[in-house]
């Protein structure tokens, strides 16, 4: 949560890349501080605690930094696609660090901690090899007042030898797009997000982050074997990671689903599917106190339904996020919706014991009863606040906002009347190549 914060406040001081590599060194740091606190005669958990704080900052840095940079610098066509790598490579990552886990698990030596721990350090790593040739946003470029700069980075991000991408006319629509915002902001920094439309725009990335983690998602990363051995299941971590596979697949169809069909069908429909799953196996371990060995596998079954439907609904909590976050205020709002989305998790980590346990709430697996609920609230929080963005640019939903229009009247807007919207990547690629090929006629 702290590390969702600091971008908040420190808003655009730092460019996007700044902070990738900042993300890098503080999770270097932090890994190093965990592993050497095993060194010597006595390892020392206090040091252990402060290296993983810091490392769990790093990671509140990448959750709001990260979605901000993809969607700046994706195609508008495909920005659901790019957006969804970040998801994707987390929980690619959670599933190879799991499997590292089981492998020593049984080792007598310090290499039963330490070698998972060393694994933490190989995507900063990475991060700080790679950041260095990667291009800067250009769009954070143009509102930092550099614009030839913005204009070297947009063709590096854009232009190939047959699409005729021009940079400048791309550079210079950004620029009279971050003029109106200047223009029609009431205020700078925090005022503006307490005040519509920035507000309405964080309330829906709130929304979106709380509701996921409402919806189990904590809970059955966390919990999860407690929920199996809660429907009678023994043998419980080839399932888990069997279910983790699972779900990175259907995470996988972010790649194409939001871009195809768009924002809002996958959000309702996917909740949907966690609602039926979860709702059911609670109905299945009320009415079977001792589950035989068909309820149990019904209830295995059920699960994977509803790991079905959060892994198609994952990817939509960074892509709305990331839309729904303005851009004279992007950091602040998307890290006001994950700092208050990670405050629901650990929430539901620390409750949900209680809710669960004999002896306390008794629920047992009955628990996905109220998950399920959410799911519900969340289909309803879909169909009536969210907006479907599919294919425009992040300047032709800022101005949608600023003109007030309703959630379900986005979708076929006529942008006519607003002169300074930029114009999608691929339309500037395709107007560049039909630009060079009408010279090459007259030539």
């Amino acid at each position: 949560m702290i590390g969702c914060a600091l971008p908040m406040v420190m808003g655009s001081r730092l460019s996007r890349k700044m902070w990738l590599n900042s993300t890098a060194i503080i999770s270097i740091l932090g890994v190093v501080i965990e592993m050497t606190s095993a060194i010597g005669s006595h390892a020392r958990y206090g040091q252990f605690i402060a290296g993983k704080i810091i490392n769990s900052i790093a990671m509140g840095i990448a959750c709001n930094i990260i979605p901000i940079y993809l969607s700046e610098t994706a195609p508008t066509s495909a920005r659901g696609f790019y957006i969804n790598w970040y998801q994707a490579v987390q929980v690619a990552g959670a599933i190879i660090a799991s499997g590292i886990v089981y492998a020593v698990e049984a080792r007598p030596d310090k290499g039963a901690f330490l070698i998972p721990m060393g694994f933490q350090l190989v995507t900063p790593v990475i991060m700080l090899g790679v950041v260095y040739w990667i291009p800067e946003s250009p769009r954070w470029l143009v509102w930092a007042g550099r614009e030839l700069e913005a204009i070297t980075e947009a063709n590096a991000l854009f232009l190939t030898p047959t699409n005729g991408f021009d940079a400048e006319a791309y550079c210079t629509t950004l620029v009279l797009a971050f003029q109106e915002e200047r223009r029609l902001a009431v205020s700078t920094g925090w005022g503006d997000i307490f005040r519509m439309p920035d507000l309405r725009r964080m309330l829906i990335a709130i929304g979106i982050q709380a509701l996921q983690q409402a919806q189990g998602s904590s809970y059955m990363l966390n919990y999860i074997a407690s929920f199996l051995i809660g429907t009678g299941v023994t043998n419980v971590f080839p399932i888990i990671l069997s279910l983790f596979c699972f779900y990175l697949f259907w995470i996988c169809s972010g790649f194409f689903l939001p871009d195809l069909i768009g924002r809002r069908p996958v959000l309702i429909g996917s909740s949907v599917l966690c609602a039926i799953g979860l709702i059911l196996v609670a109905i299945l371990t009320s009415v079977y106190t001792d589950p035989s060995t068909s309820v149990q596998k019904a209830s295995i079954g059920l699960i994977f339904v509803w790991y079905i439907g959060f892994g198609i609904q994952s990817p939509l909590t960074w892509i709305v996020s990331s839309e729904m976050a303005p851009t004279r205020n992007r950091e602040k709002v998307l890290g006001m919706a994950t700092f208050v989305g990670s405050g629901v998790g650990l929430l539901i980590v620390f409750v949900a014991p209680y809710m669960q346990d004999a002896g306390y709430g008794n629920l047992g697996s009955r628990i996905g009863f109220i998950w399920g609920s959410f799911s519900i609230i969340n289909v309803a929080f879909a169909f009536f606040f969210v907006p479907e963005v599919k294919g425009y640019t992040l300047e032709q939903i800022d101005y949608l906002f600023e003109q007030r229009v309703p959630a379900r009247k986005f979708k076929g807007y006529d942008f006519t009347e607003y002169l300074a919207t930029v114009t999608p990547v691929d339309e500037v690629e395709l107007s560049g190549a039909e630009g060079k090929k009408e010279a090459e006629a007259m030539a």
